[in-house]
C-alpha cells in the first residue's frame, strides 16, 4: 500500500510540476492565471541568486542575466533549465516522508522542509561548483555529466535521510 501511494504523489508532485510548467508557458493551453502562482520560476530565481550572492562572497563578479542565465567575471555562464531545478529529486523527498505510515502531521512537516532545504542547498553548491568548473577550465572525471553525479550524491544522500527518519519516527 506504501508503494502505491508514495508512486502516487511522486507522479502527482514530479508531472504536476511539468504540467504546470507547460500550463504556464505562453503558447499551447496557456492559462494566464498561472502566472500569478508561478512556484517553478520562483524556485529557478532562488537557486540563481542565491549562487550569485555566494559567488560574490568568494570573490567572484556573478550576476543573472534573463530568468535562466548566471555569469562570472563575465566570462563563463550557465542556463538554468527545468531539468537543473531538481523537481524529481524534491518530489521524492516529499511524497516519502508524506506516504511514510509513521510520524505526525507536525513531524512529517518538520522532516519534508528539512529535506527541501537541505537539496536546495545542495543544488545551490552544484550550481556554484559547476559555474567554477567551466570558469575556471576544470576537467570532467571518467566524462561523467555533471546531472548524473549530482543526481548520485543527492539520491545517497536522500536514501541517508529516509533512514534516518523511519529511525527516528518509527
Amino acid at each position: 500500500m506504501f508503494l502505491l501511494r508514495f508512486l502516487g504523489l511522486f507522479s502527482l508532485l514530479y508531472f504536476g510540476t511539468y504540467a504546470f510548467i507547460g500550463l504556464s508557458a505562453e503558447g499551447g493551453y496557456f492559462i494566464p492565471f498561472l502566472k500569478q502562482i508561478d512556484y517553478v520560476s520562483w524556485y529557478r530565481q532562488l537557486l540563481l541568486r542565491s549562487s550569485e550572492t555566494v559567488l560574490d562572497l568568494l570573490g567572484y563578479n556573478a550576476y543573472t542575466r534573463g530568468p535562466y542565465l548566471l555569469y562570472i567575471n563575465g566570462k563563463s555562464g550557465l542556463q538554468l533549465v527545468y531539468s537543473c531545478l531538481g523537481f524529481g529529486v524534491l518530489s521524492f523527498w516529499i511524497a516519502y516522508v508524506v506516504t511514510h505510515q509513521s510520524g505526525t502531521t507536525k513531524t512529517k512537516i518538520k522532516w519534508a522542509i528539512t529535506g527541501i532545504l537541505l537539496i536546495t542547498v545542495l543544488n545551490i553548491i552544484r550550481i556554484i561548483v559547476l559555474l567554477l568548473a567551466v570558469y575556471k577550465h576544470w576537467i570532467n572525471i571518467a566524462g561523467i555529466d555533471h546531472h548524473t553525479l549530482y543526481n548520485c550524491i543527492v539520491y545517497v544522500i536522500v536514501l541517508l535521510m529516509a533512514f534516518y527518519y523511519r529511525k527516528k519516527v518509527a
